[in-house]
């Protein structure tokens, strides 16, 4: 998913083993023998529709054995299933869109350009393209919206778990009512973010398409967008978000880095655009160990929300006195909304790992199959020891010439945190 994030949608639509389209190597091995993109079949073809016909069908069965479960679980699947096959029918040829002189010209320049970034991913960086991204959805505003939860005293994410992918940090629907409808639930005992996803992955289920929610983007967070999707059929770690999000947005990043090297935009522009997103998930890593710091402390519920709301006060705080250190307004608009525990557990999911996805890809000399070999090794390892690995891995980068300098902030939580400590003796 990405928080620019995609929704749900893998977590509605992997099966069964036995019938999960291939990933990792498997899949790189079948692109290769069936050739590029562009000699592929048309997600139109009779065998693709078929395939579709055949997948709905067995997401229609799980859903009726699912509601034996309760009701609220028939109601999310099915949700699922309508939802999933709407956007199916809503699709329309992206190449026939091109060619149509009726077509908006800004639009067909940009499923242009999504054409370009197909060749490119497919052709530099080893992603398995198939299918994908043939086709355009007009949606009225985005495709899904999630749902994320988190205990009123823990920075870690409630885990919502599905059949065969395991578990997940967030639960997705195609209709914004269905996720207030969950967010209103979990509210009554959890701290509770709604977040709207500009594009998913379906894992391989289906071909992705381009939706509008995505298509007005710049180039560079188009190709980051669309090499992040790209990336979780490449590798996808059973019920390891953080794992999985972290590998995609790595991938995102320096694909489209290198993509923009290739003479296809504003190296330089981006990068600032990285440095101040760093900047602003280091920020939100930091108060998020003050929070957890807090509550650790031996005290009362009453207390623990007063401190709570204090620092969460504390943090907007510092953020307008570091305003243009952390990206000079870009992210106004985020601390505009309220932040909770739910929507820091979200951003380290996306943001913890993925400096060791970044020592990975320099430890294999910057060659991207190799990497992915490599990320196939790890994923294969228990949880523990997968988690172990990227935490060396992260602290490697933290001491090499590559990783972002950053001086300490105007304002400090440990200056909040030591406030705290005082008032409790």
């Amino acid at each position: 998913m990405r928080q620019r994030p995609s929704g749900d949608g893998a977590v509605l639509l992997r099966l069964n083993e036995s019938d999960a389209p291939p990933t990792g190597r498997r899949q790189r091995e079948r692109r290769a023998s069936h050739g590029t993109a562009a000699t592929r079949q048309s997600p139109w073809s009779k065998a693709s529709t078929v395939r579709a016909r055949n997948r709905l069908r067995g997401i229609a069965a799980l859903t009726c054995l699912l509601a034996v479960g309760g009701c609220a679980s028939a109601e999310f699947y099915m949700q699922a299933v309508v939802g999933q096959t709407s956007l199916l029918l809503a699709r329309r040829d992206a190449s026939a869109m091109i060619d149509d002189p009726a077509t908006d010209p800004a639009l067909a320049n940009k499923l242009r350009l999504v054409a370009a970034l197909r060749r490119y991913a497919e052709d530099e960086l080893a992603l398995p393209v198939g299918g994908r991204y043939q086709a355009y959805v007009e949606v009225a505003d985005y495709p899904v919206w999630y749902v994320v939860a988190a205990p009123e005293f823990a920075v870690e994410a409630v885990r919502r778990c599905y059949p065969v992918i395991g578990c997940a940090l967030y639960r997705g629907y195609f209709r914004r009512s269905g996720a207030q409808r969950e967010a209103a639930r979990l509210a009554l005992q959890h701290d509770v973010h709604i977040g709207a996803a500009a594009a998913y992955s379906t894992l391989g289920w289906f071909d992705d398409p381009v939706f509008s929610s995505f298509i007005r983007y710049d180039g560079a967070a188009l190709a980051d967008l669309l090499f992040h999707e790209l990336a979780h059929a490449v590798v996808y770690v059973r019920g390891d978000s953080a794992f999985n999000e972290a590998f995609a947005s790595f991938v995102g990043n320096a694909g489209a880095m290198r993509w923009l090297g290739a003479g296809n935009g504003d190296v330089e522009a981006y990068r600032r655009r990285l440095d101040a997103e760093r900047a602003y998930t280091r920020y939100l890593a930091h108060w998020r160990r003050q929070l957890e710091s807090l509550y650790r402390l031996p005290i009362g519920a009453d207390a623990m929300r007063v401190f709570k709301a204090e620092l969460f006060t504390a943090m907007r705080r510092c953020y307008e006195a570091n305003r243009q250190r952390l990206g000079a307004g870009r992210y106004d608009d985020a601390f505009a909304q309220p932040f909770n525990n739910a929507r820091l557990a979200l951003a380290a999911a996306y943001a913890d790992f993925t400096p060791a996805f970044a020592a990975l890809f320099r430890k294999v000399g910057d060659d991207w199959p190799a990497f992915y070999q490599a990320v196939e090794e790890l994923a294969h390892q228990p949880e523990d020891a997968r988690r172990a690995a990227l935490e060396r891995l992260a602290a490697a980068d933290a001491g090499s010439p590559h990783a972002p300098s950053h001086a300490p902030m105007e304002c400090s939580a440990n200056v909040q945190s030591r406030t705290l400590q005082l008032r409790l003796r």
